[in-house]
């Protein structure tokens, strides 16, 4: 069953085998593995628990309940805006189905750097296999192409780059364009459809409005957890709940896993929290002739890799992909004010934009603020920032070959380019702190799994210093991906799961 901690006043304590600690890829994912192997298990989710009806489609709205700090949430700066979900299903509700495979050129070098040798290009390779299979992965037909992706196509064959077609796990999708805000007609098959229903028919439960504090240890060995229910309207603890457990998964997110440990005085190697990548990414955007309408259809279906090339050390590292933001994350996006700004919301039929998304090689920073909050630190080192001008500079060349009468690159102050203006300016800059928004939405790495002194999980997930805690998520990926980390998350999810039910 699922509960509503948000009626919890008072003190509680359960009991179970097994506790983990949020309901997204990951922690459905082991959850419903460790259910379905016979271990009584209890889910503690921060946020809600919305079902499609719940979706309203409405920005405004759903953005408070979908993402934390309403999707306002940025490292300590303010530099680098860090958009993650939360709820039964964590960040799987509002993300847009981009499911690709971690190159195994990467995992060739983890098994070398981080000691994996029972984590290798084959093992991958069966999980991604069933989890492809369980959530329904296909490509996207042709035919469900907007015209916002075919325009990227376009660009790639123009100026002769490598460029093709995305996989996503939607079956029924009707193409409404509202994925970021929850899709209200059920078409993801995400861990809130597919894992947490299976989760729930094996006995476990799930309590949401419920954030975790702290793990609970004594002598080498995880006890628990203790957490706060939180209110429905303010989030501000209404009362204290403890689940004593013998094992705990963490599937909190890379951001709130580590801060967790941290809070917890968790031992560690010096890895921990001290590792964050985020995949730095850069908007552009395209003024056309024609409206492109870029809101309607799937959003992402065409990918540009000319610029990605993770088998190299020394290689290119940026994805570009179509990124349209609905009317009120446009209109914060656009710098200005007056005049200047609505004259740019005026042409939002007729804009076209790409983001230019870093594999990056910056290292951040998390750690706990007081109870219940973090911090992150992160701005991209001169190597990522130069990805990213060059980035820059690619999604301009791209727009343009597409027939874009103008392009709009939302730096302070705003820069309107022409066709046949240079844009060597563009790709050598240096830019700096609030020259213009920096986005992320795949942290990862936080906690980094390895068979070495330094790292904090072993490659099933397993502390390498606590016995019975583990964790599922982002946070114990050895480094940068590259690519989307979904369906990687869900691989792990699989994976923990297994080796928690084993004991």
């Amino acid at each position: 069953m699922i509960f509503d901690g948000a009626g919890l006043t008072s003190n509680l304590t359960l009991h179970a085998d097994l506790c983990v600690v949020g309901a997204g890829a990951g922690g459905a994912t082991a959850a419903m593995i460790a259910a379905e192997a016979g271990l009584r298990v209890v889910v503690l989710e921060a946020g809600e628990h919305l079902t499609p009806g719940d979706m309203s489609q409405r920005e405004e709205e759903m953005f408070p309940r979908l993402y934390w700090d309403a999707g306002a949430r940025t490292t300590r700066d303010r530099g680098v805006k860090v958009h993650q979900g939360k709820g039964v299903g964590g960040s799987t509700l509002h993300n847009l189905n981009l499911v690709k495979r971690i190159p195994e050129p990467l995992i060739e070098r983890w098994v070398k750097e981080r000691g994996l040798r029972d984590f290798g290009v084959a093992e991958w390779r069966a999980l991604y296999d069933e989890v492809e299979a369980l959530l329904q992965v296909s490509a996207v037909p042709r035919d469900k192409w907007n015209r916002h992706n075919r325009l990227l196509e376009e660009g790639c064959a123009r100026l002769g780059w490598r460029g093709g077609g995305l996989s996503h796990n939607r079956t029924g999708c009707i193409g409404s364009g509202f994925c970021e805000l929850g899709c209200a007609f059920d078409a993801k098959n995400n861990a809130l459809k597919v894992m947490v229903p299976r989760a729930l028919a094996a006995g476990a439960e799930i309590v949401t409005r419920c954030q975790v504090i702290r793990v609970l240890h004594s002598g080498g060995k995880v006890t628990g957890v203790a957490a706060v229910t939180l209110d429905e309207q303010t989030g501000r603890h209404r009362g204290e709940l403890t689940v004593k457990a013998a094992r705990v998964c963490l599937a909190a997110s890379a951001t709130a896993t580590p801060a967790i440990l941290l809070r917890s005085g968790v031992p560690h190697g010096g890895e921990l929290g001290a590792r964050l990548h985020l995949h730095p990414a850069v908007v552009v955007a395209g003024d056309f002739d024609e409206p492109v309408r870029a809101w309607e259809g799937i959003p992402q279906t065409y990918e540009c890799t000319e610029h990605l090339q993770l088998e190299r050390d020394d290689g290119p590292r940026t994805w570009i992909v179509p990124a349209f933001a609905h009317p009120v994350g446009t209109a914060a996006l656009v710098p200005g004010h007056g005049r200047a700004h609505r004259d740019v919301m005026l042409r939002y039929p007729h804009l076209a934009a790409l983001t230019a998304m870093v594999h990056d090689r910056t290292r951040g920073a998390v750690e706990p603020r007081g109870d219940l909050g973090l911090t992150v630190d992160y701005w991209p080192d001169a190597s990522d920032r130069a990805e990213l001008s060059r980035g820059m500079a690619a999604c301009a060349r791209l727009l343009f070959a597409a027939g874009a009468r103008r392009v709009i690159v939302p730096t302070r102050p705003l820069r309107v380019l022409s066709p046949g203006d240079s844009l060597d300016g563009l790709a050598r800059w240096n830019f700096g702190r609030g020259d213009l928004d920096v986005s992320s939405v795949h942290p990862m790495g936080s906690a980094p799994m390895g068979e070495i002194e330094a790292a904090t999980f072993d490659s099933h997930g397993r502390h390498r210093r606590v016995a019975g805690l583990f964790a599922a998520d982002g946070s114990i990926l050895p480094g940068s991906i590259g690519v989307p980390p979904q369906l990687s998350i869900y691989a792990l999810g699989l994976r923990v799961g297994r080796a928690i039910a084993r004991g």
